[in-house]
């Protein structure tokens, strides 16, 4: 059982040693070591989770060296050694493959409901273009929920908390039909008030009604159902339904900066309706509107697993549909001024077939079959109530909205297998390859409601577009004893081209393509009382998809090449029986070349030479620690003492490099003391999360021209404390 990822159990099995636990994971789509799996993957078990009070895929990418995560708008902008995609508009793809029970999820925004009674967490660094069947430049996160249990089991946890939070979760799992029908439960419904006050209107010329006086509120329910079958000892069949939806106001654009102030009009504008702008990465702002963010999101999911004498066929079928809602005001102040309205209509199916071989020869492999379809209708609005005047026309209420709305239509198919094959005792060779076609089309519906007709229109049907790409990945694995793995391969990852559906642009942008060079060792020390774990890594990363804003236009384009080399270190160490130290270390250079751009907001300054720029959202360091002590009392109960500490190095978030998209270097601590009984069936602990009240932005980008260019985006959650108490029969 995985009970802790990086973190360690004592042997308490009569004997006074205390070592590192074995973990399993399934990464590489079959059940293996961590410690002997050619990969760099961080695993975290449900405990570990909860003792780092790690309860989204935010906090799970503050304490991981390689990872920089946001949420933007519901939906998580994942990053992983210097890769990733920060989509502005609706419809746009991850770089980063988040896979729930093992479903490969188009949209990010899966990734909020996801996080709920898991029994471990995956993060699997590097393109993943042999055992996956979808894109995957930067990596995988991979949520492995908990599965029914053959005997009847009950879990339920209550948390308190400031700004009037409360979560509260239960599940119950056990047998129907004996060992042949088993069932899980779980049920959790969490509300919080918001982080950000709002100001109220000067006025209220169309009648909106009172504003809500927060912002960044949270109040949601997830709940999933899941029944496994064995009809006989060769076949399993797992059904698993699951259901999210929230009605609060999550999705918040807070000010960063001034920005490049491209329209004096708009300026005036703002001021002659009473409206100022807030302090920079202030959580007290105006708002001329009620906040709203209702996402909707379900799916269905068929798991079959056929055992053919020593050979393994897996069947994955599974549904989603995603509805994100939301609507805030962009321009940040009181006056009448810019409201966004976005939704997304997605629904995606995949089936997928596995073919695995026994475990136990000298060659061992494991090859599939996958196929993806999804249709997603976007709606991006903004409402402008000034561009009539602005453009000298006559002032009309109802002036204007424009809609960048559209319709995205992808068709996938993949074969994909590895295989590794013991050319030794000790050396292991691996060849593995995944063929890849994606055809993408859709439509644009872009409308300026209430202007003048047809001028800045643009509807237009997008003509299917295929896109084909064999991706490689050739490894040798050697062991050079119990206690020491090495690794190295060369793979390739691709990304899809595509659309950039609700804009002007109806060309598809192309591919983008990763070389990846990795070394690895792994290594169990000093009695199996260190684990210490190490990468480097060189990617030569080419066309990569860039997203601006430019006048109004969001644009995607395949702008430049890079170069990305790192090392990255991860370990604990169980300095006693008591007493475990956890650390992680990254090192990045991920840098532009061959890029010369225009930047959108400074187009005066002409084509800039990128060379030598920092990619977006790639700190050169992180570094994180974390120490656990735990005190065994009299009766056997004890009580657990944790802190876990991060440091980031600078970040930008603009391809650009210019400081009002950016975040300095910042320090996040946070701590958790346990008690817990010493028959397991209770655990009451206290914590305390961002300690230094620290005002992080995790994301940033500018607006367009016609609302003066100002810099938006979000913060991290700002300090948080809390009492839950956990039950468990």
């Amino acid at each position: 059982m995985i009970s802790h990822g990086y973190a360690s159990e004592t042997d308490t099995g009569g004997s006074d040693a205390f070592t590192m636990e074995e973990i399993l994971i399934t990464a590489q789509r079959r059940t293996t070591d961590l410690q002997t799996t050619a990969s760099a993957i961080s695993a975290l078990g449900g405990e570990a989770l909860e003792d780092r009070s790690i309860t989204d895929v935010e906090g799970l990418g503050q304490f991981n060296p390689s990872m920089d995560v946001s949420l933007y708008q519901g939906e998580a902008q994942v990053y992983i050694r210097g890769i990733g995609y920060s989509g502005i508009i609706g419809g746009t793809d991850s770089s980063t493959a988040l896979h729930v029970d093992g479903v490969y999820m188009s949209r990010s925004s899966a990734a909020v409901p996801g996080f709920f009674d898991l029994d471990r967490v995956e993060v699997v660094r590097g393109p993943q273009g042999t055992l996956y069947g979808r894109n995957a430049t930067s990596g995988s996160i991979n949520l492995i929920p908990k599965k029914p249990t053959e005997e009847f089991s009950l879990e339920g946890s209550f948390t308190v908390g400031n700004y009037d939070h409360y979560k509260a979760f239960g599940a119950v799992s056990g047998p129907l039909a004996g060992d042949k029908l088993l069932a899980r439960l779980a049920v959790q419904k969490e509300n919080h008030a918001g982080y950000t006050t709002f100001i109220r209107p000067v006025s209220d010329p169309l009648g909106l009604g009172p504003v809500k006086g927060e912002g960044e509120s949270k109040d949601d329910f997830v709940t999933r159902l899941t029944i496994e079958a064995r009809p006989s000892d060769d076949l399993t069949v797992t059904l698993t339904g699951d259901y999210y939806k929230a009605d609060d106001t999550q999705s918040v654009w807070l000010y960063l900066d001034r920005g490049t102030a491209t329209n004096p009009f708009f300026r005036d504008y703002v001021s002659a309706e009473g409206g100022t702008l807030p302090e920079e990465r202030s959580r007290t702002l105006g708002s001329d509107l009620e906040h709203v963010n209702k996402p909707e999101i379900w799916g269905l999911t068929a798991h079959v697993d056929y055992s053919l004498g020593d050979y393994s066929l897996a069947s994955i079928t599974a549904y989603k549909e995603t509805h994100p809602l939301n609507r805030n005001d962009l321009d940040t102040s009181a006056a009448f001024g810019v409201d966004q309205l976005r939704e997304e209509d997605h629904r995606q199916f995949s089936q997928e077939l596995q073919l695995s071989s026994p475990s136990d020869g000298d060659l061992t492999w494991i090859v599939g079959l996958y196929y993806f379809t999804e249709d997603n209708d976007v709606r991006n609005e903004y409402f402008l109530p000034f561009a009539d005047e602005q453009f000298g026309l006559t002032s009309d209420p109802a002036c204007c909205n424009l809609k960048l709305n559209g319709t995205a239509e992808t068709e996938a198919f993949a074969v994909f297998g590895e295989a590794t094959y013991s050319l030794s005792d000790r050396l292991d060779l691996v060849l593995g390859g995944r063929y890849s076609t994606e055809k993408r089309g859709g439509r644009n519906a872009v409308v300026f409601e209430n202007f003048i007709p047809g001028l800045l229109d643009n509807v237009a049907d997008l003509e299917d577009e295929t896109f084909n790409s064999f991706t490689p990945k050739v490894g040798l694995n050697f062991a050079v004893n119990d206690e020491v793995f090495l690794y190295g391969s060369v793979s390739k990852g691709f990304k899809s081209g595509g659309y950039n559906i609700g804009s002007y642009q109806n060309t598809p942008f192309d591919p983008e393509e990763i070389w990846a060079y990795e070394a690895g060792i792994k290594a169990d020390l000093f009695d199996q009382r260190l684990r210490m774990n190490a990468a480097l890594f060189y990617y030569d990363y080419t066309d990569l998809q860039i997203q601006d804003v430019e006048n109004n236009n969001t644009i995607v384009r395949n702008a430049a090449n890079a170069e990305i080399m790192g090392v990255e270190l991860e370990g604990v160490w169980l300095v006693s029986e008591a007493f475990q130290i956890d650390f992680g270390f990254a090192w990045l250079d991920a840098q532009f070349k061959d890029a010369l751009l225009t930047d959108p907001k400074n187009p005066s300054a002409g084509i800039q030479n990128l060379d030598g720029y920092s990619l977006p959202r790639a700190p050169e360091l992180k570094v994180i620690l974390g120490a656990e002590y735990r005190v065994e009392l009299a009766d056997g109960d004890s009580i657990t003492l944790r802190g876990d500490w991060a440091w980031k190095d600078d970040v930008y978030f603009s391809a650009f490099n210019v400081d009002a998209l950016k975040q300095d270097a910042y320090h996040w601590l946070k701590a958790r003391a346990t008690y817990a009984t010493a028959d397991g069936q209770w655990k009451i602990s206290a914590y305390i999360d961002n300690i230094a009240d620290e005002a992080v932005a995790t994301n940033g980008t500018f607006n367009g021209d016609i609302i003066d260019s100002t810099a938006t985006g979000n913060l991290a959650p700002p300090r948080t404390y809390g009492l839950e108490v956990k039950f468990v029969y």
